[in-house]
């Protein structure tokens, strides 16, 4: 029927031409010439826009500032969570000589795995006055406070939210309202918006997908939205930038200590990539390892210095199951709890507004958030009798999500439509030393304790810092902070804590028209200087940089090392999906530390939370261009390719 044509090979090294669907838009006027940023008006302002040098120290630098011999740190953070970072910049901004090391990536525990909300907790305002209590109380306002200085250290990576609250019975009018109004009273001059009442009709424009039968109207209030990982990973870079020395992938084997008066003096470490294991000397250890605490705890009290023989058990491990690996088997401190998130498509809530449940079946509240152009769904709250490496979301948990999620959605609530879905440990404590040596307290469950931080000292020096959440993370520093300068007696010298209004990278000179800023300046699409001023701030001009230097770096990250094949079969409108590019990978490589490909697609981008199926065919492209950068052989690669298919394909696809 058809002639046959002959057979012409199309090559994917065109589409670094042709991808300025992804990255560049069309050039009107090629002669423009972007001004500086100045004006007649504001001769002192800076353009968020002009381009940034940073010359950060490398990975090895950084390792021999860590190891130099008889180099002794006035203070060493274990725990590269948000409060282990958090700390660090604080203390580096005080002029204090900190380093900090973290056995595997920055926000690669629970820092990653939040509900991704600066908030300051309206089921606790409601506890508070149904308990009368006033620790409850004073955890709302903390929080509340603490989230207006998210909102200013970090404007890119924190957005303000309205969030809805369906009202199905006309009694809980009342009752929502006056809890709306006293979270927006409370929250004093940091307050973000006021909330407000919007009737039924109003609700349904604004919401088409609630199931409007029962619905009598609806409350919006406002708290905020923020990408966890990149917030971390800016906090660590930043205390970088102010002198400290942070590492990720080196792992704390044992607790130094003087020999006659058991106080830690030191670590000893090992270097996770290269093995080698060197000892650092340091005034005061802080122990900030989030649900993995008890393991420090452990080798703080065994004379040895070592953790618990307890919690190594090979024959419970299955490597093809990285759930089953146990890192505390025996928590004292932690009250271990599996909270579940999953993604949705875009369609399951308002673009700019969240949808909350207050009433969930079992008494929990359940959010429905927009976040990175998805929905995220959760959350449940599963005790857990041990503390698991890597905890994963299970079948059962993300159904019941989704039968949650049904009572709101008029149309299908499909299992297919979850793009991704993890599991997270939540951060709740207990005080230890009340129940150290009573091995025969069970853990219960955790839906009566407040999630308020905890702060101690133990006889032989070391300080803990555990619990709280990641709204409080800067005040939980500061108040770790206070406490190593006190025990350490650094007060001559110590400066007062500046973090309260610090600017975090990518936030220096920023300007809520970066966008337009961006896409002017560097020729980008839309869609492309949205996501680089959203993710990277007044940073995204070196990632710009990067795209002007090379065709290739325009290329999604996916398809780096097939560009001798041919387009068809190799790329479709999917490819092009989510605007992450091989110049995003090498700046992460460079200038914020990632050393594996999971650091890259889960942390440094969000693309396994987002869709976990895209990201696993984004892995061989990544492991390619890390690969080419950091001399890797081909049996590292195919172990590369290996860790990160089994971690991605646990995230529920």
């Amino acid at each position: 029927m058809f002639a046959r044509r002959p057979k012409t090979t199309i090559f994917l090294a065109a589409t670094a031409i042709t991808a300025g669907t992804l990255v560049v838009r069309r050039k009107y006027h090629s002669g423009t010439k972007f001004n500086n940023f100045q004006s007649d008006f504001n001769p002192y302002l800076i353009s968020p826009v002009e381009d940034v040098e940073i010359n950060l120290p490398s990975r090895s630098q950084l390792w021999n500032q860590l190891t130099t011999k008889d180099h002794q740190f006035d203070l060493l953070i274990i725990g590269g969570g948000a409060t282990g970072t958090g700390c660090a910049l604080d203390a580096a901004t005080r002029g204090l000589n900190v380093a900090l090391v973290e056995r595997d990536d920055f926000a690669s525990g629970t820092s990653s795995k939040s509900t991704k909300m600066a908030h300051g907790g309206v089921r606790y305002l409601e506890k508070a006055f149904l308990q009368f209590s006033k620790s409850q109380l004073d955890l709302v306002i903390e929080a509340l406070n603490e989230r207006a200085h998210l909102l200013n250290t970090a404007p890119h990576l924190c957005k303000i939210l309205p969030i809805l609250i369906p009202v199905y019975n006309y009694w809980q009018l009342p009752y929502f309202y006056a809890g709306c109004k006293f979270y927006d009273f409370f929250a004093g001059d940091q307050n973000l918006k006021s909330s407000y009442l919007i009737s039924r009709k109003n609700a349904i424009e604004i919401a088409p997908m609630l199931d409007a039968a029962n619905l009598k109207a609806a409350l919006v209030y406002h708290d905020g939205s923020f990408n966890d990982s990149r917030l971390n990973s800016s906090i660590a870079i930043t205390a970088i930038e102010n002198g400290a020395t942070v590492l990720n992938y080196v792992e704390v084997r044992k607790l130094l200590k003087d020999p006659n008066s058991n106080k830690i003096i030191g670590v000893t470490v090992q270097d996770k990539e290269t093995g080698e294991i060197s000892n650092v000397k340091s005034k005061v250890i802080v122990n900030a390892t989030g649900p993995y605490s008890d393991t420090i705890l452990q080798m703080d009290k065994n004379l040895s210095g070592l953790p618990d023989l307890a919690n190594i058990d090979p024959k419970m491990y299955d490597p093809n199951d990285i759930s089953s690996k146990i890192a505390v088997s025996n928590p004292k401190m932690v009250v271990p709890s599996s909270g579940v998130h999953i993604i949705l498509p875009s369609y399951y809530c308002p673009k700019q507004m969240g949808l909350l449940d207050a009433r969930t079946t079992d008494g929990r509240v359940m959010f429905f958030l927009p976040w990175q152009g998805k929905v995220i769904a959760g959350t449940t709250d599963i005790p857990m009798s041990q503390v698991p490496d890597t905890p994963v979301a299970k079948e059962t948990d993300i159904q019941d999500i989704l039968k949650e999620l049904q009572h709101y959605i008029k149309f299908p609530v499909r299992r297919e439509d979850v793009l991704s879905a993890w599991a997270g440990i939540r951060p709740l404590v207990r005080d230890p030393r009340l129940i150290m040596d009573d091995a025969t307290q069970k853990l219960g469950t955790t839906q009566g304790l407040v999630r308020s931080h905890f702060l101690f000292t133990s006889d032989n020096g070391l300080i803990t810092i555990a619990g709280g959440k990641w709204t409080t993370y800067r005040e939980m520093a500061e108040e770790t902070i206070d406490e190593v300068v006190k025990y350490g007696h650094f007060a001559n010298f110590a400066k007062p804590c500046k973090t309260k209004d610090l600017k975090l990278i990518g936030a220096e000179n920023w300007d809520p028209n970066l966008v337009a800023l961006l896409s002017q300046k560097f020729n980008l699409s839309s869609m492309m200087a949205k996501y680089l001023s959203e993710n990277y701030g007044t940073r995204s001009t070196i990632i710009c940089q990067l795209f002007e230097r090379e065709e290739m770096n325009k290329l999604p990250v996916q398809l780096a090392g097939i560009e001798d094949k041919p387009i068809l079969g190799n790329v479709d409108f999917n490819t092009f999906r989510y605007p992450i590019t091989i110049a995003e990978l090498k700046y992460a490589m460079k200038y914020e530390y990632a050393r594996t490909p999971l650091d890259f697609l889960m942390r440094r981008t969000r693309f396994a939370y987002l869709d976990a199926y895209q990201a696993l065919l984004a892995v061989k492209g990544t492991v390619k261009v890390m690969g080419d950068e950091f001399g890797w052989d081909s049996k590292r690669r195919e172990q590369e390719i290996k860790n990160a298919t089994l971690f991605i394909e646990s995230f529920g696809v």
